[in-house]
This record gives structure tokens, C-alpha cells and sequence, in this order.
């Protein structure tokens, strides 16, 4: 498929993900916030158009879009049109996403027919685990693996585990025993249902925002992992600087919530005949331009991992991630004023996509951005996959 075509497809698709984002998922995630519960049928209508293995390479069944391959765009985009209507159905989707691509990258010809294969076939939702509280370093784990005949025994606890293993499996972070260095000792490792000692907590996750992204805790407790279920050689994740490559998703999530926001704010006082309030116009125009700016490094972004210098691409990522974190808490505030103290009713979207968004941007880390995009500049280490 030539460029212009590919562009055409991308258009229709994401204009028709849009309206179903802010028709249909915005309705369902009103009904499913205070459950805390998975958005099924959004998630549905989103692999019924393969956008849960947008990441996969074409020849394995997936559309073939991921920052390291020749459509950077398609699969960000997906994430920040879903969240114009529904912050934390686009997470889901970007963490399973995350995983079908790790396995289809790293994985061994037999583990992309028994784990991935079967995500084209049937829907399937998969985690991508490495938080867990009190950890000192993003590539060193409490969570341990024991070599041992035929593979490794596992304990540790992890939280924060989107989407959980129950409906799929989870790719799972730990730290081989015995070994100091990272490059050599970060491990990940596919669990699924039913794997003696595996659990899960469901009653840990909630939240004030980002509630129907359910992340549970997963307990793993003397858990064998056979050597078919280890993803890749010790060390391939910081090797392969794979946390550099998902830093955009995130950049989608906060631009495409804010965006949704502001449109659903923009049109309520078109409604009601606010328009040629100076005042309004004034604030309008002020949050439009700080929403360019975020626009364009987002999009910046996305062309530099086009041009294929890594490196670069990691700090635009961290530039436009920083961006859309910081103007869309500003235009947040500025949205409640100008929509009034009703607009926050639970009948309305506003107050739930603003909490999303809350929760949701906290993942950022800002200052160690900044210090990472410093060292850069100054000409000192760095290392732009260390920051969350």
C-alpha cells in the first residue's frame, strides 16, 4: 500500500474510532466508572478494527504500526482519539498493544504461534507488568527469578497490572538472583491463568480517575515459568531500549483526553450563545494556542521517529510527553470555569474525563524529565529510556 492510500485508510479509521469515542465509549464509561470495570464492549469495537494488535507486524495479522516501523502514527493516533471519549479504554489499549508488540518482536516463532496468534483470532487482554512499590530502579526489581531446571521460579508482588492476566496473560518484570547488573538481570516473563501460586487482588485499584483501566495487584509466590514462557535473553528489555518506545502512548493519552475535553467545553458554550462574551473568546483562544503547541510537539514527535535516529526520537518523546502533561493541566482548570460548577455533575463527561486525567498524568515524573533533557543538552550521561 503506497503512502497516500495508507494516509486515505488511517483518515476513515480514526473518523470512525472518533465517533465512537465520544458517542458510545464516553456513554459506557459513565456507567462503568463507579464499578470499576473493564470497558468489554468498547474494547470489542476496537479488535473487531484491529487496533488491539495495531503493533503487530502485517505478515503476523496486526497493522503493522509501532514507532520502529514505517507507521509510527496509526496506533498513537488510535490512543489519542479514543481518549477524546474514554482516557481509560485507550489505556487498555495501548497496554495490550504494548504487549502483542513485545512478543512479536522478541518472541521465538513458537511463542508468537501460542501467545500471539491467538490475539487475531479471538480478543484478548494482556498485561505489561513491571511496577511494584518500593522499587529503587525502573530496570532493578524486588520481584526475584530463580534459575532452576527447566526455567525459573518467580516471587514478588507487582501492582499497577492494566488490563491483569485473566482474559490473556502478562508480561512480567523481575530480577534474575545473582546477577548486578541490569544489562543481565532484568527478566521478563509470560504468566497465565491458572499457574500455580499466581493471584490477583482486584480490590486494590481504586482510583479517582483512570477507573475503568483496571489495575489490579498480581502475587506471585514460588510460580514456576518454563523456559517457553521467558520472553527474550536476560537484559533484552533495557537492551533493546524498549522504555523509550512507550513514551508516546502515554503523550496520546494526555493530548487526546484534553482535546476531547475541551471540544465537549467548546461546544456547551457554543450551546448556550457564549460566544461573543470577549472574556470567553479571550480564554478560548488562550487555551487553543497552549493545545497547538502541545499538538505539534506531539506531532514532532511522531516525525522523528521517522527518521529513524533513536536517540532523538526517545527526547522528543520526553518533550511532547512533558507538553501534553503540562498544558493539559492547564487548560484543565481553565475548563471548569469557563463550563461552570454544573458541568462537573455526573451526567456530563467533564468531570470524569478531568479526573482521568489527573490520575493519568501523575505517571509522567516531571522533574525527571527535565533532568534527563538537561544532561542532554549539557553534553552529559544520559539515558532516555529511564524515565517512566
Amino acid at each position: 500500500m503506497n503512502f497516500d492510500a495508507h494516509a486515505v485508510l488511517q483518515s476513515s479509521l480514526l473518523q470512525e474510532v472518533k465517533h465512537l469515542a465520544i458517542t458510545k465509549f464516553r456513554e459506557r464509561e459513565a456507567a462503568l466508572h463507579d464499578s470499576v470495570s473493564m470497558p468489554m464492549e468498547n474494547l470489542k469495537e476496537l479488535w473487531d478494527r484491529g487496533l488491539l494488535t495495531a503493533t503487530v507486524r502485517r505478515e503476523h495479522g496486526g497493522l503493522g504500526s509501532n514507532v520502529m516501523s514505517d507507521d509510527p502514527a496509526t496506533f498513537l493516533q488510535t490512543i489519542r482519539t479514543v481518549a477524546h471519549g474514554s482516557p481509560g479504554t485507550a489505556h487498555c489499549v495501548q497496554v495490550q498493544n504494548h504487549v502483542a508488540w513485545a512478543i512479536d518482536e522478541i518472541g521465538t516463532d513458537e511463542q508468537r504461534e501460542r501467545f500471539l496468534a491467538p490475539m487475531t483470532k479471538e480478543m484478548k487482554l494482556c498485561s505489561f507488568v513491571g511496577s511494584e512499590a518500593g522499587r529503587k530502579h525502573m530496570y532493578v526489581l524486588k520481584t526475584t527469578a530463580k534459575k532452576t531446571d527447566g526455567g525459573y521460579i518467580v516471587n514478588g508482588n507487582k501492582n499497577y497490572a492494566t488490563n491483569g492476566y485473566e482474559d490473556g496473560l502478562a508480561i512480567v518484570f523481575a530480577t534474575v538472583e545473582g546477577e548486578t547488573d541490569y544489562m543481565n538481570s532484568h527478566l521478563m516473563v509470560i504468566v497465565e491463568p491458572g499457574m500455580e501460586g499466581l493471584s490477583i487482588n482486584h480490590d486494590w485499584y481504586r482510583p479517582t480517575g483512570m477507573r475503568v483501566c483496571p489495575s489490579p495487584e498480581i502475587y506471585m509466590n514460588n510460580v514456576f515459568i518454563p523456559n517457553t514462557h521467558v520472553l527474550g535473553e536476560p537484559g533484552t528489555y533495557p537492551k533493546g531500549r524498549w522504555q523509550g518506545r512507550f513514551h508516546l502512548g502515554f503523550a496520546a493519552n494526555y493530548l487526546g483526553t484534553i482535546e476531547g475535553a475541551y471540544e465537549w467545553v467548546l461546544n456547551s458554550l457554543k450551546e448556550r450563545g457564549r460566544g461573543k462574551d470577549p472574556f470567553v473568546q479571550l480564554r478560548v483562544g488562550e487555551m487553543q494556542i497552549q493545545l497547538y503547541g502541545a499538538q505539534v510537539a506531539f506531532e514532532n514527535a511522531i516525525a522523528t521517529w521517522r527518521r529513524g535516529d533513536v536517540l532523538q526520537a526517545e527526547l522528543a518523546s520526553m518533550k511532547a510527553k512533558a507538553i501534553c502533561a503540562h498544558v493539559a493541566s492547564n487548560l484543565s482548570t481553565t475548563l471548569i470555569q469557563l463550563a461552570g460548577s454544573t458541568a462537573l455533575f455526573d451526567e456530563y463527561p467533564l468531570g470524569r474525563m478531568l479526573r482521568d486525567l489527573q490520575t493519568h498524568y501523575l505517571h509522567v515524573g516531571h522533574d525527571r524529565t527535565s533532568q534527563i533533557v538537561g544532561a542532554a543538552c549539557l553534553d552529559e550521561v544520559f539515558d532516555s529510556t529511564l524515565q517512566r
